[in-house]
């Protein structure tokens, strides 16, 4: 077996579904979970990537508090609703809008590329403050379950081949 053949082998419907279920039972946990602690002036706070967001919004942060809820709530949201989207369109065949559900696919292709940046300023965060003297932050749980989000996304974006958007519908079986 060479690696083409097992490239065409992941590239399925049911491997594209099997992960985006799985990014999806992971967003809870990334949603729930403390993603960093901060430890400052000897108080203690655990944070959720909302909670988070909803303190920036109330320390007069609101484009930060914005951009953390577009980047690590909307985003991963619409991701796998676009992609379950994809994913009934091929599974009912071409319905004449495969160049609309292309150009979602190549959407949702790009926008994976910059997915883990959250994850990659949280650990540049937590590397930050560390080196400080009288503050600390710690990564949590959540940052891991967020990460096991954007890149089972990823994957199943990757698993997904936007060709089966222009076959023919299967015929009914009625």
């Amino acid at each position: 077996m060479n690696l083409e053949s097992v490239r065409a082998g992941f590239k399925t419907p049911s491997t594209a579904a099997a992960l985006a279920l799985a990014a999806a039972v992971m967003l809870v946990p990334a949603n729930v979970l403390p993603v960093l602690t901060t430890e400052s002036s000897g108080s203690t706070r655990s944070d959720t990537i909302f909670s988070g967001a909803v303190e920036l919004w109330r320390q007069g942060m609101w484009p930060i508090a914005v951009i953390v809820c577009t980047a690590s709530i909307l985003i991963p949201v619409l991701k796998l609703a676009g992609l379950c989207w994809l994913l009934l369109n091929a599974r009912r065949g071409a319905s004449g809008n495969s160049r609309r559900l292309t150009r979602i696919y190549a959407a949702l292709d790009f926008i994976g590329r910059w997915s883990m940046l959250d994850v990659f300023l949280a650990a540049f965060l937590t590397g930050l403050v560390r080196f400080g003297q009288f503050s600390t932050v710690t990564p949590r749980s959540g940052i891991i379950a967020f990460a096991a989000v954007v890149v089972l996304t990823v994957l199943a974006t990757q698993a997904f081949d936007p060709r089966i958007l222009w076959r023919a519908a299967p015929p009914s079986r009625s």
